[in-house]
């Protein structure tokens, strides 16, 4: 999902990402007014989205691709492809919520200048539920009964129960894995598209086409002139590699490049080397990505509420936040940002309290000897684990270390390869298998308001990414008010329902979520930062500012 392969393409742990991307162009470009110049920190795979689970494939893919919605800044879902977003308001949604219907814009054309219709929407489901894809999720399309096109821009889509997050999740940009819209009239009658040629040269229905790709060194992109928008604001976007950030910085600072992205942790470090940039402006826009701790209450003692608890009492998380990302950090108690679909104001953890924290342990038999507490004799002792790519994690974890040494807790840091942390049950990953006790992490869910498959029985490991390995009666209950209403009110009390489950028991530790800090010079317009991470969301708008003829000219 695109949370776990943000990062992974980062090569960096979960909220711990570095990476940065970059619009070049200013004093150092040849065609200054013309060229959007790119930086990403890693060469992508490929570039259809549908079989590559990549941070970098993600974020271009509104370069290329088109989608029946997509999100804007604030994360809100938009029509892209479809002319509306389908509401029980506008008749897209049927009262019971299984019926939706998407109306599809006219006169729309492939970048090869092949028709768009219907049948590259079913085509492109069929291609999600096809099973030889190797798709990394298929949440909302394993609930379609049946689809079809009711004539040549209108596609009918009935579900066997309804599911709130399926306009969401449907083919959109604001989806966990957001796969676009494939064109039927190349890749239909295909056995699997895994390593299809399409993948390195696609033609998609977004403002750009790919040029030219020199692997591990540079994407090169065009103006689409079949663009249903219209010309976009460059006639050409040009993407280097390059994986070091204090490159990136460094012509950020020469005056070679437009815009430049500073993200958490060492994206501290980032905004402020390039907020003091003359001729600049820097935007701080919230991310919904929530971090948080996981507890493995799978493993003796977390098993315990009371220990967990006394960890909650006991973890001064502002104070390792501010040290770890200054004032790129957001204060949360929560999963969710104030605004965001069915913010609780009044849901709050347990304040930091060391005293209270050490009763908690007492009253779970844990008592202090020599320093360390103790029960029949054992040691409390806990593995925290952190990626060998991210200096981030271990640093947070140095620092959890130093909270809970006080209260008389062993902590035993382990790092791992990133791959190693989040492979398989059966290739031996770290989460999957369940060894560890504590564990810093993060989740970006883009703009799917359903956050319940991390914390259901069913999608426990290895079976899906229920890491805290949390069964409980109360959130499944919610859950299930949550997913299966059609009632947006009822959808939203179930989600506060769980939440709430999940701070009342100590399942984890929310911490706040994050800024993500975005420069760009000031002959440079249309950028608008997006809460969902995915800057190039309108880059079609980008365009550089003309300086104003001279008086008598």
């Amino acid at each position: 999902m695109l949370r776990r392969a943000f990062l992974a393409a980062c090569a960096c742990a979960f909220v711990a990402c570095a990476c940065v991307l970059v619009a070049c162009g200013g004093a150092t470009s040849q065609n200054s007014g013309d060229t959007l110049r790119l930086v990403s920190g890693a060469d992508p795979p490929g570039l259809n989205p549908l079989v590559f689970d990549n941070a970098v494939v993600t974020y271009l893919a509104p370069l290329i691709h088109g989608f029946l919605l997509t999100t804007d800044g604030t994360g809100r879902l938009v029509p892209d492809l479809a002319t509306q977003v389908p509401t029980p308001a506008n008749g897209g949604i049927s009262p019971d919520g299984r019926t939706i219907i998407y109306h599809l814009r006219r006169g729309v054309k492939w970048q090869d200048g092949a028709p768009f219709d219907a049948r590259d929407v079913l085509f492109s489901m069929s291609a999600v539920l096809n099973p030889a894809n190797d798709v990394p999720d298929r949440s909302g399309f394993d609930r379609i009964r049946d689809a079809r096109a009711l004539g040549p821009y209108t596609v009918r889509v009935r579900l066997k129960q309804a599911f709130s997050p399926f306009v969401a999740s449907f083919l959109t940009l604001g989806a966990n894995d957001p796969y676009p819209i494939l064109p039927a009239h190349l890749l239909a009658g295909k056995h699997d598209l895994n390593r299809d040629a399409y993948n390195a040269k696609p033609v998609g229905l977004g403002p750009y086409s790919l040029l030219s790709w020199q692997r591990g060194s540079r994407l090169e992109f065009v103006a689409n002139p079949h663009y249903f928008r219209g010309a976009p604001g460059f006639a050409r976007v040009d993407v280097a590699i390059v994986p070091d950030p204090n490159s990136a910085v460094a012509l950020w600072k020469s005056g070679g490049l437009d815009a430049i992205v500073a993200r958490t942790s060492t994206g501290r470090t980032t905004l402020d080397a390039i907020r003091s940039v003359a001729g600049t402006h820097t935007l701080l826009q919230p991310h919904n990505e929530f971090d948080f701790v996981v507890f493995n209450g799978a493993h003796p003692p977390l098993d315990d509420p009371r220990v967990r608890r006394a960890l909650v009492l006991g973890i001064d998380r502002a104070r390792i936040m501010r040290v770890l990302e200054g004032p790129l950090w957001v204060p949360g108690d929560s999963d969710r940002l104030p605004g965001q679909f069915a913010y609780d104001p009044g849901l709050k953890q347990p304040a930091y309290d060391p005293a209270a924290a050490a009763r908690e342990l007492d009253t779970a038999g844990w008592h202090v000897v020599d320093g360390v507490r103790r029960k029949n004799g054992h040691p409390l002792l806990l593995d925290a684990v952190a990626t060998t790519e991210s200096t981030a994690t271990t640093r947070f974890n140095v620092l959890l270390q130093q909270d809970l040494t006080k209260l008389g807790i062993k902590v035993n840091l382990k790092s791992y390869a990133y791959n190693i942390v989040w492979a398989g049950a059966a290739e031996g990953g770290i989460n999957q298998t369940g060894r560890f006790d504590l564990e810093y992490s993060g989740w970006q869910p883009n703009s799917v308001d359903d956050h319940s498959y991390l914390f259901r029985c069913a999608d426990r490991p290895p079976n899906g990414d229920n890491l805290a390995r949390i069964c409980d009666p109360v959130i499944e209950a919610a859950a299930r008010e949550e997913l299966d209403s059609a009632d947006p009110l009822r959808q939203a009390a179930g989600d506060r329902a769980l939440t709430r489950r999940l701070v009342e028991r100590s399942y984890l530790l929310f911490l706040g979520f994050n800024r993500e800090g975005v420069a760009a010079r000031d002959d440079l317009a249309g950028v608008v930062p997006a809460v969902t991470g995915l800057h190039l969301w309108n880059v079609w708008a980008w365009h550089r500012l003309r300086a104003a003829a001279p008086s008598g000219m």
